[in-house]
């Protein structure tokens, strides 16, 4: 049974290490930021460091050497953070590594700064490795090395990452609500540290005294803290944001960070605020403007669509001209310019444009991508389009279905990874093939999908069901439920076009516009849309409408009896059957003997048996914390009883301490030895017991000093202690014996010290 000496020995030893690690995960709720659901790191953070914190005071209690609890904080952190981003035990050996390199690099490549937040399973492998090493960092400066104020370095760094990456501004900054409770769990560790640094000075001389409460230090933090969160008030400000506070009523601002994420919730609030205001300057000035593009989304990951990586050299500045994709000046429209003017409401970091344009004017942060002439802002959150103005010219593609039922080779001159998908489900690619059956044209393939999702009559358009667009919900929305809203209809035909070959990716803006009596179309909030846009040889992007009729789309008018025009036109390259249904370029080749399915199954498998080797290890690792305080008791025992007097004396108090019996460790011998008396029956053992004092005080005070052994007496006196106590005490005393986790008190008298002191007093 714990007494409450020991648990006054062992709460201290637990107090500073839990502390630090809840200062750390309330700074690590800093990176928020840059996950879309809400914290989902700090699970596995949470798990991994719990288990590098306990390690810690399990192996400290043990009195293991600071450098060996160190080794196995990093052992044990390592594998299990392994295992949470990899579900393998080791990345340090060949397959461990190997995974930790693919997992790394699709976060690499999926990471942009300009499209965050982002899934949290996108960039899990950056923030778990790197939250638990923060907190593994933290342990060692704050508990290992002693030395708690130098954890502030590691809270520094935290805050510094989305500071650093997103800015301070927008959802950049830290909240001051994390901040607060990171300098109070900071305030109180060094306040726990303090006292448990003056505790190892013993009793206090003046116990007897009133306790008067140290107030400065903690005037001092309170007041750093408060200070440190007035402050910003009082300087200028561009953007202030309060925790909490995002897209509110159908009146709140429209945030354009990640569409992918925030497309549903705004397409629900239905918003008639006015985002984007068009004004025709010169040019067709009577055809309304309609589906103004504010970006593309290149990548599918299997879990979402994403802007993906994009080159954007610095002088591809917001002030461009552009030469039309197509050769053939006849496929294109009456250019038009156009005054573009976004609401203060309208907070994107990316500037909206129409699809082709031919010259573009906006001033300010803005940088354009060759690839898909999407212009982004390069101070990212901090400066969006909100109320800036811009100017442009663009023309509409007008291609002839002919023209495009005569296109060639999918994927001639489209940019680069504009087919590349991840490992998707079979079903999908059958799916695609079966529903393009008997056309060989690519423009024909995509007639088809688009007329399948609007016109078969099994899909309906609905708002009231947010089917997310990962693989398994892709496949969910082709065969189940077949309900959901544009972006499902854009995601599932861009897919589909890219398993049968042809370059495709999602696009997001606004379907269209109402004029005002000035002539002044403007966009709203409630007319945001998704859409499918597929490339063609020498004609460049083409829009496709797949969202059933029932959301007010339609469909583009070179799509409508394409079908039946396909076997009209004999002129047309027609690819030969190997190419029209081949896979995907970049793709795990699904027909070759060495197919994916049998190379990930044994993936599967030697992960598998991965994962049980490193629980094993971790079992196995428990199992020995748990034996360990047995083992270090019975070295000490066989050490003790050889030694003097002194050793034997210490080993009778763990004994008693073992058993739950009254030891305290400060008092006389003769005073010990009578709190022990009741507990020994039988005149041999209270002999031995006395023979113990005589030579324990001849050592301490006589003044030479009892070199005599006492090893059989305390033989005796301790078997006699266990054999009188109780089975569980017994147990107890085997098992987990409580003397290896108590602090032992340092004789106040110690032979020559002991008379030094007792000279000088009497003199």
């Amino acid at each position: 049974m714990m007494t409450s000496r020991d648990a006054r020995g062992v709460v201290p030893a637990m107090a500073v290490p839990l502390t630090c690690f809840a200062t750390v995960l309330f700074a690590l709720s800093s990176w928020g930021s840059f996950t879309s659901t809400r914290f989902p790191y700090l699970g596995p953070i949470l798990v991994a460091g719990l288990l590098v914190v306990g390690t810690g005071i399990s192996a400290r209690l043990l009195r293991v050497h600071a450098s060996v609890v160190v080794l196995l904080q990093v052992l044990l952190g390592t594998i299990a953070t392994s295992l949470l981003v990899v579900q393998h035990p080791f990345p340090v050996t060949g397959g461990g590594r190997a995974l930790v390199a693919a997992e790394m690099a699709e976060a690499y490549v999926a990471f942009n700064p300009f499209d965050l937040p982002m899934s949290g399973a996108g960039v899990a492998p950056y923030l778990i490795p790197g939250g638990v090493a923060a907190v593994l960092l933290a342990d060692i400066l704050a508990v290992s090395l002693r030395r708690p104020p130098m954890m502030g370095l590691v809270v520094l760094g935290v805050f510094t990452v989305p500071f650093s990456i997103i800015g301070a501004g927008g959802w950049g900054g830290v909240s001051w609500v994390v901040f607060a409770l990171t300098a109070t769990s900071f305030l109180v560790m060094l306040r726990l540290d303090r006292a448990q640094q003056l505790g190892r000075w013993g009793r206090r001389l003046d116990d007897d005294l009133p306790v008067v409460p140290a107030a400065g230090p903690a005037v001092i933090g309170v007041s750093a803290v408060v200070i440190a969160l007035l402050t910003p008030a009082w300087l200028p400000s561009p953007n202030v944001s309060l925790p909490g506070l995002g897209p509110g009523d159908g009146d709140g601002p429209l945030r354009v960070i990640n569409p992918t994420v925030g497309l549903y919730d705004d397409l629900r609030r239905q918003s008639d605020q006015v985002m984007v205001s068009v004004t025709p300057v010169y040019g067709d000035t009577e055809t309304p403007p309609s589906y103004l593009r504010v970006g593309a989304l290149t990548k599918f990951t299997g879990t979402e669509w994403t802007s993906g990586n994009r080159d954007v050299p610095s002088d591809h500045s917001g002030v461009a001209t552009f030469e039309p994709p197509m050769s053939d000046p006849t496929l294109l429209g009456e250019p038009t310019t156009y005054q573009l003017r976004a609401s203060a409401k309208f907070q994107s970091t990316w500037l909206p444009i129409f699809t082709h344009p031919l010259d573009v004017t906006a001033r300010g942060p803005w940088r354009y991508d060759d690839d898909t002439l999407d212009f982004m802002s390069t101070e990212g959150r901090d400066q969006t389009v909100a109320g800036q103005s811009w100017r442009m010219t663009a023309a509409p593609v007008e291609p002839s279905q002919e023209r495009l039922l005569a296109a060639g080779d999918p994927g001639v001159g489209a940019p680069p990874g504009m087919t590349d998908l991840p490992l998707l489900p079979d079903e999908i690619e059958e799916i695609a093939l079966e529903r393009t059956a008997g056309q060989d044209r690519p423009f024909a393939k995509a007639v088809a999908l688009q007329n399948w999702f609007r016109h078969s009559g099994e899909f309906t358009y609905s708002l009231e069901r947010d089917v997310g667009s990962d693989s398994a919900a892709l496949l969910d929305f082709l065969t189940d439920n077949k309900i959901g809203y544009c972006q499902q209809y854009a995601t599932a035909m861009a897919v589909l076009a890219r398993e049968l070959g042809i370059p495709a990716r999602v696009a997001f803006g606004f379907l269209g516009g109402d004029q005002d009596e000035d002539g002044v179309w403007q966009f709203r909030g409630r007319d945001l849309h998704a859409w499918p846009e597929l490339w063609f040889e020498d004609i460049g992007w083409i829009r496709f409408e797949p969202t059933p009729s029932a959301a007010d789309t339609s469909e583009p008018g070179y799509t409508t009896g394409a079908l039946s025009n396909a076997s009209n036109e004999p002129d047309a390259p027609v690819p030969s059957a190997g190419t029209s249904v081949a896979p995907v370029p970049n793709r795990p080749q699904r027909e070759e003997p060495d197919t994916p399915e049998v190379a990930d199954t044994g993936t599967e498998e030697s992960n598998a048996g991965a994962v049980w080797t490193g629980l094993g290890i971790v079992t196995l690792v428990g199992l020995i914390a748990l034996a360990a305080p047995a083992v270090i008791r019975r070295r000490r025992r066989t050490t003790r009883l050889a030694g003097d007097a002194e050793a034997g004396w210490t080993e009778l108090g763990d004994t008693a301490i073992d058993l739950g019996l009254p030891w305290s460790g400060t008092r006389s011998p003769r005073e010990e030895a009578t709190s022990l008396a009741p507990h020994l029956q039988g005149r041999e053992p209270m002999l031995a017991l006395q023979r113990i004092v005589t030579a324990v005080e001849r050592n301490r005070y006589a003044e030479h000093r009892d070199a005599a052994a006492v090893g059989d007496d305390v033989r005796l006196v301790s078997a006699t202690l266990r054999e009188h106590a109780d089975r569980r005490a017994r147990r107890r005393a085997r098992l987990w014996p409580a003397s290896v986790f108590r602090r032992r008190p340092v004789p106040a008298t110690d032979g020559p010290v002991a008379r030094s002191e007792r000279e000088l007093i009497s003199s």
